[in-house]
């Protein structure tokens, strides 16, 4: 594994520089450790990642499963508002690979993110409801 920025791997943290955020959240997350990855998130963060909101011990064994075949997640930040200790994160991203059947994987979408900054100062993840596709309908041109 291979993380380019000053992390703490037993409590990660976030930050509160937009940047540095998206920088650690993709490394962790094409490192295949799950567990790793789910330590971004508070205990009681809500992830809507498999497609179901999932907290505590069920999203920890989806991520460990989902990333276990290391897809790889590249994303941009569209937007980053952060009030006090509360941080309102938009991302676009894909994410390619193999799902864990061996089956091609593609996704991307868009992603909105609430991150909270907890009592010892690290920022984390309280909400992390990305959306495949894109939530706005089609139109051929005219309109």
């Amino acid at each position: 594994m291979t993380i380019t920025v000053d992390l703490d791997l037993e409590k990660p943290d976030l930050t509160d520089d937009t940047d540095t955020q998206n920088e650690i959240f993709l490394q962790v997350f094409n490192s295949g450790d799950g567990a790793l990855f789910d330590r971004l998130y508070l205990e009681d963060s809500v992830s809507n990642f498999s497609g179901e909101p999932l907290t505590g011990a069920a999203r920890l064994k989806f991520f460990k499963d989902f990333l276990a075949p290391k897809p790889h997640l590249e994303a941009r930040v569209t937007h980053a508002y952060v009030a006090g200790d509360v941080a309102l994160i938009g991302v676009e991203f894909t994410i390619d690979g193999k799902d864990a059947d061996g089956e091609p994987l593609h996704i991307e979408g868009t992603c909105t993110d609430v991150l909270r900054r907890v009592e010892d100062g690290r920022w984390l993840m309280a909400i992390d409801r990305p959306v495949a596709g894109s939530l706005l309908p089609e139109t051929d041109g005219d309109n």
